[in-house]
């Protein structure tokens, strides 16, 4: 029992990493976060066009630029869209040429913003459209999610600790006798102790364990459901994964807390028990 409990307290901070490191994951593999979109001039003369996407190419804070002609763009929209019937009653094509830009790393928002006013004032452009808002709150409420997950995760290791030193309390009671035989024949506090201490060590192990293949289950359980809602999106995206670097790490604290539960609560009882 001491371990299921030990378990499901180090399962919720597992838990909430996993979120965490998944909302870092989606928004680690947007690309609009370094992307601007150019809409051109409809009458754009295919001259002034071309210089447009030479001086785009050569700018220092630009990694990639992609045309996108008007027709291309049509072609696109009638595929995607489904309104292709629709869109040849029209007389003209109303979309614009546009040119996405990719600018170089990651400058920031205060950066892609300045690039973005840059790239209006140039002759062809029509308009600049920078849409790094939505990347910025994912990454918010990751790092929202990473404070709450170090929280929840401090005040639930004093909770093992406390769970640990309340079973390594009732042990310590019910063998109260062999320790005092312990003692009777020269053992010290540190040699009644150990045994106690390995318990606690085993403990908190066992529930570390137990807290990743919990989480583990979880994530496969939602795995599905969420590989089709992000198909739904056209996106890649799905639940980060807990490797063997995180259950080494969860077991390895896991029973350390164990261990330092066991020794407060180990220290106090064998001072109170004398021969």
């Amino acid at each position: 029992m001491t371990v299921l409990v030990i378990a499901i307290a180090l399962a919720l901070p597992t838990a909430l990493y996993l979120v965490v490191a998944s909302l870092q994951q989606l928004a680690g593999g947007l690309d609009a976060g370094n992307r601007l979109t150019l809409y051109l001039r409809q009458d754009a003369d295919p001259k002034a066009i071309d210089g447009l996407l030479a001086q785009l190419r050569e700018h220092a804070g630009v990694s990639a630029v992609q045309f996108i002609s008007a027709e291309q763009g049509l072609a696109e929209f009638k595929a995607s869209s489904g309104f292709g019937d629709a869109l040849d009653l029209l007389d003209r094509n109303p979309l614009p040429p546009v040119a996405v830009v990719t600018a170089r790393d990651q400058p920031g928002a205060a950066a892609l913003t300045a690039l973005a006013d840059e790239f209006a004032k140039l002759p062809p452009v029509d308009e600049v459209q920078v849409d790094t808002q939505w990347v910025a709150r994912v990454n918010a409420i990751a790092a929202i999610g990473r404070q709450a997950a170090l929280a929840l995760a401090a005040v639930l290791a004093l909770g093992v600790l406390l769970i640990v030193g309340n079973t390594i309390r009732l042990a310590i009671e019910n063998c109260r006798e062999e320790i005092l035989v312990v003692k009777l024949v020269g053992g010290t506090d540190a040699f009644a102790r150990r045994p106690f201490l390995y318990m606690g060590f085993w403990y908190g192990l066992g529930g570390g364990i137990l807290s990743w293949i919990m989480v583990a289950a979880g994530r496969w359980w939602l795995h599905y459901p969420v590989d089709r809602l992000a198909a739904l999106y056209q996106s890649q995206w799905s639940l980060a994964r807990l490797g063997l670097v995180e259950l080494l790490v969860l077991a390895v604290a896991a029973g350390a807390l164990g261990a330092a539960g066991a020794r407060l609560a180990a220290g106090r009882q064998m001072r109170a028990i004398e021969p």
